[in-house]
Parts: structure tokens; C-alpha cells; sequence
């Protein structure tokens, strides 16, 4: 059984490197989809932080083909404003909600929401994050704030892609963020996550995995997808 589970960690770990060698192969088809998003307003500042074309294209797929109506963001960036100018596009009656620890950060996506008069589908909470009383190496958001902010409410996608969690004092904060949502899902949903070739974003899927019941589905090097309910396929 021992040796069955390392041929088959030793297979993971190779297709994963096969994935990240062509990761920028991955993303032409998703640039040129998403093409009309990203440029129908004003220029949107694309970094090595910012979510990658392939993933961002999964998720407009999963919105449109699967009628998401209530979305969750942990990590305010281009990604809203992709999801937001979808939603206006589209003419989908959906709406956001982003977490996020700056309130700098905050204002700069909003001015560029309000530019393209895109305000009113995004609700923002700002959440500085505080060290974790429960897990070492994580500085998570703020609790009572974000707990009485999503009071009450039920959300069919989530996005996971903040707080900060590249450096290793702060490595596992984004797996903080599970109990912020676990009993805010709706019964048919869509959870992506990020950054998960990093150590942090590896345990995360792990716990979700084993509180959710569900088997994670790796959609590229960097990101995975759990779903829940019937839905269209919108990998692509």
C-alpha cells in the first residue's frame, strides 16, 4: 500500500511540473476569451500576483453556464473587476462580496469599479488580518468583522486568493479562511483556490477536502476547484 502511494505522489508530482512548464502555454486560449473583459474599460494593472487568464476563465465559465447568483472573494483584484464587468456584460443578476485586508488596496479597486460605473454589484469588508489564536503561521482576518458582515448569507462560488500567504510567518493564513465560509454554502457551489503549488494553499485543500467531503479537482499547476451539486462542465 506504501509503495502504491508514493508511485502515485511521485505521478502527481510529475504531471504537476509538466503542467507549470507549459503554464504559459495554458494561458493563450484563456487571454484571447477573455479578451473583451479585460479591455472593454479602462487598463486594468496585470501582475505576477494577479490571478492567471486560465483560472479567471474557469470561473466566468462556471458563473455564466451555472446561473452563480452570490459570489464570495477573499482577495480584492483584477478578478473583481473581471467578474464585475461579466456580470454588467452578461446582464447576470449576481452580485460580489470581497474580503480584504487593506483598506488602501480597497479604495484603489473601487475607484476603478466606480470609473465604469460597476460599484453596486461589489460589497467590500475590509478585514485587517490579526494572528491566528488557532493555527501557527497564520494571520487571519479579522473575525468579528467578518463574521457579522456574512451573517445570514449563503454563497454558491468562492474565491480564495487572499489574505497575503507567500511568506512562511504567514503561510497558512489562507486556511483560515474555511471557517469564515464553511456554514455560508449554498447547497450546490463552486469553491477555486489559488496558489495551490505553495505548502499553505496544499493543506488548505486538504482540510476542505476532508470537511466537505469531496474530492478536489486540479484544473491546472496552480489552482484547484471543489463542486458540489449538479452542474455543466466549465473547466477549460
Amino acid at each position: 500500500m506504501y509503495f502504491c502511494e508514493k508511485i502515485e505522489m511521485i505521478k502527481h508530482r510529475i504531471d504537476l511540473f509538466i503542467k507549470k512548464f507549459f503554464q504559459h502555454k495554458n494561458e493563450e486560449l484563456p487571454a484571447f476569451l477573455l479578451h473583451k473583459l479585460y479591455h472593454q474599460g479602462g487598463y486594468l494593472p496585470f501582475t505576477r500576483a494577479s490571478l492567471g487568464f486560465k483560472l479567471m476563465a474557469n470561473i466566468a465559465n462556471d458563473i455564466v453556464i451555472n446561473n452563480k447568483k452570490s459570489i464570495l472573494e477573499f482577495g480584492a483584484g483584477i478578478s473583481t473587476i473581471i467578474i464585475a464587468r461579466l456580470i454588467k456584460m452578461n446582464n447576470l443578476n449576481a452580485t460580489i462580496v470581497t474580503i480584504d485586508e487593506s483598506a488602501e488596496w480597497i479604495l484603489i479597486v473601487k475607484k476603478l469599479l466606480q470609473d465604469e460605473n460597476l460599484e453596486g454589484i461589489v460589497t467590500f469588508i475590509h478585514a485587517p488580518t490579526v494572528k491566528s489564536s488557532e493555527m501557527e503561521r497564520s494571520f487571519e482576518y479579522d473575525g468579528n468583522i467578518v463574521n457579522e458582515k456574512l451573517a445570514n448569507k449563503k454563497f454558491d462560488l468562492v474565491l480564495i486568493d487572499g489574505p497575503i500567504g507567500w511568506s512562511s510567518k504567514k503561510r497558512y493564513s489562507r486556511v483560515s479562511n474555511i471557517k469564515y465560509f464553511i456554514n455560508n454554502l449554498d447547497e450546490n457551489f463552486t469553491i477555486f483556490i489559488d496558489d495551490t503549488n505553495r505548502k499553505g494553499e496544499r493543506y488548505l485543500v486538504n482540510q476542505l477536502r476532508k470537511q466537505l467531503g469531496l474530492k478536489p479537482n486540479e484544473l491546472d499547476a496552480t489552482f484547484v476547484s471543489f463542486t458540489k451539486g449538479r452542474t455543466f462542465n466549465y473547466e477549460i
